[in-house]
């Protein structure tokens, strides 16, 4: 009896549930969110979907069913404060999802179960502040993750978990302090690393110990004052190194072989390179003499530009046998010394610009056979000496050069747009390809090359200023 009058009550209760329910959904509030169906039909096209909102507090359904064959999205002109986490369910053959300049803020857990057939996943220039642990699990396959220019401070040991298959890991330009031993543990297979844009000081020893296969890593403007080769010491195969934009007065690189070590903008006085580098790129530094390398008679490439190096007495080249490009552009050089390129046979590049030299001995390039392009405008040259580089060296070699942006109201004349000066004294004008010149010619020489200077920046200001009057005017 009991059971029979319950019954009807039972069936009166369901049928209020439902009611509540159906009515909440068509309000739109589902647990302090939103039920929106969004079909991404009517905003995707050939995998572009343009124009998607999505609110942190949304409850988002994508799709009736799930939309099969779909291999890659990517979402522009949207605001996507999350993802969706039926992402995976209604795409169920996602490989690469781009989200990038989205606006995302947060991940929901579970935010990748199905997402085994992702491989790529780019999610640059967005607002995420933290990566959860375990987030990535479902992730499987994912070879590329992108989370640069972000706003990510704190990473744990298994923000990365599950990731067994990633290859390249982006994290630059974010606000990242410091990171946990174990945070890239789980790696196995990383092969390349950014870290570049962060605001790192020291790394803990062992934080690479099981990334074997890391070939490129990216430490470049953080806030190292020390670098330690040591944190490499496993890594075999790394190829390409770059600590740029660090404040590193003096650098001890140590590794059996890189092929490119890049330490550009650290304020570097003193450089000792250990084990062999085929290339190394040191400009904008404040070196004054060439690095110290045992086995300089590997290194291919040598970027020294912009550093205070002089006039490189004792011919400082004579053990960089293989190079094959050599930049000395700004070096605050006015003369290069006989012999100084007599080992460089095989040298193709060769870059002396934006010095103050004034004029050279020819015999200085006879050693140069391989030389196919030579970069020496922006200098201070003799014109009688101009000529005779030009005719003696440059053209009757086929080789390539650069013309001079000197305005011509600053220079006596041009050679193949090349600026250039003559002599005051006209009866001593006739040049022998000798290197000496007299204190006066010298001192001349920089004189002008200080105008030349002063006028350059003259003419920047006036530039900004006009471009500031225009954009005074558009906004008037």
């Amino acid at each position: 009896m009991r059971q029979t009058l319950l019954l009807p009550l039972l069936v009166q209760l369901i049928s209020s549930v439902g009611q509540l329910v159906s009515a909440t959904a068509a309000s739109g509030n589902i647990n302090g969110g939103q039920l929106r169906r969004i079909w991404l039909q009517d905003h995707c096209s050939a995998g572009i979907c343009t124009d998607v909102e999505i609110g942190r507090n949304d409850y988002v359904i994508l799709s009736h069913a799930p939309i099969a064959k779909q291999l890659m999205l990517t979402f522009l002109n949207s605001s996507i404060a999350k993802i969706p986490h039926l992402m995976f369910d209604t795409f169920p053959d996602l490989q690469v999802l781009r989200m990038e300049n989205c606006s995302l803020e947060t991940f929901e857990k579970p935010q990748f179960e199905g997402a085994s057939n992702l491989m790529g996943l780019f999610l640059g220039h967005n607002r995420l502040k933290d990566i959860p642990k375990n987030i990535f699990l479902g992730a499987d396959n994912l070879a590329t993750l992108q989370l640069q220019h972000n706003q990510l401070k704190v990473l744990h040991n298994h923000s990365f978990h599950a990731l067994k298959e990633l290859k390249e890991l982006t994290l630059a330009d974010n606000q990242l302090e410091q990171l946990p031993l174990g945070l890239f543990a789980g790696l196995r297979k990383l092969i390349e690393l950014s870290l570049s844009g962060n605001r790192l000081q020291t790394l803990p020893r062992g934080i690479f110990d099981k990334n074997l296969n890391l070939t490129r890593l990216n430490l470049s403007r953080n806030r190292f004052t020390v670098f330690e080769s040591e944190l490499l010491k496993l890594q075999m195969r790394l190829a390409i190194l770059d600590i740029s934009g660090n404040i590193l007065h003096e650098l001890t690189l140590n590794f059996s072989k890189l092929d490119l070590a890049v330490a550009h903008g650290c304020d570097l006085r003193r450089l000792t390179v250990y084990g062999v580098v085929n290339e190394l790129d040191l400009h904008n530094n404040s070196l004054t003499e060439l690095p110290h390398i045992p086995q300089a008679g590997n290194v291919s490439g040598l970027d020294l530009s912009q550093n205070p190096l002089g006039n490189l007495q004792g011919n400082p080249l004579r053990r960089f046998t293989a190079l094959v490009r050599l930049n000395l552009s700004a070096t605050n050089t006015h003369e290069l010394p006989e012999g100084l390129f007599k080992k460089q046979t095989q040298l193709q590049i060769l870059d002396i610009s934006s010095n103050a030299i004034y004029s050279l001995k020819i015999t200085l390039f006879d050693n140069l056979k391989s030389l196919q392009y030579f970069y020496f405008q922006q200098n201070n040259w003799n014109c009688d000496f101009l000529q005779l580089l030009m005719s003696s060296f440059v053209k009757r070699r086929d080789i390539s050069f650069m013309e001079d942006v000197t305005a011509p109201e600053l220079v006596d004349d041009y050679v193949d747009g090349v600026a250039c000066w003559y002599e005051s004294d006209r009866a001593s004008k006739k040049c022998d390809g000798s290197s000496g010149s007299s204190d006066a010619a010298m001192e001349l020489s920089i004189v002008r090359n200080e105008i030349k200077s002063f006028t350059e920046l003259i003419e920047k200001k006036f530039v900004k200023v006009y471009r500031m009057l225009d954009e005074m005017k558009l906004k008037l």
